[in-house]
């Protein structure tokens, strides 16, 4: 999402973590400079629009929030109620998830219609393809906006239905 452009907010569950995490992101867009497949501008610029957090309250004005945590059903679900009391009426809540349905995500908040699953497959960076999953609630305004974002990153956005592996 920075490479691409997008100001990007990752929320960790500990400083220890958000550590790890920008460690992790810093060195692998250094491994690109490396290989020549990324000016250093360039990623100076896209670290420029990173940032870290613990508290989920930093996410309250992102037009989209993908969830990546632990492939746990009750986790997930506590997480999106906690991103529904957090996060603008309007925000997107996606779920990158592959063995959950997306629709016992969307079951805990208000907003079902703009619930939708954004399965990237890893590695993330290098991999083209992203499933965009509709549940029976996911509206069609969501879903464009979702797939748009996928497209946005140069990847091939499809459609899955809501099942387990997509």
């Amino acid at each position: 999402a920075i490479r691409s452009g997008y100001a990007t907010t990752v929320r960790e569950v500990s400083p220890e973590l958000v550590a790890k995490g920008r460690s992790r992101i810093e060195r692998s867009m250094q491994t690109a400079v490396d290989k020549g497949k990324l000016a250093a501008a360039e990623r100076d610029a896209a670290l420029a629009r990173l940032r870290f957090t613990t508290g989920i309250e930093a996410l309250a004005d992102c037009e989209l929030v993908v969830e990546a945590a632990s492939e746990n059903s009750q986790l997930k679900k506590e997480l999106f109620a906690a991103l529904d009391r957090a996060c603008k009426p309007a925000t997107i809540l996606a779920s990158n998830t592959s063995s959950i349905p997306i629709i016992e995500l969307a079951a805990v908040t208000r907003r079902p219609e703009r619930v939708v699953g954004l399965h990237f497959f890893n590695p993330v960076p290098v991999m083209k393809l992203v499933e965009v999953i509709r549940t029976i609630r996911s509206s069609d305004e969501a879903v464009g906006a979702a797939r748009a974002f996928g497209e946005s990153l140069g990847k091939r956005a499809i459609l899955a239905k809501d099942r387990a592996g997509f």
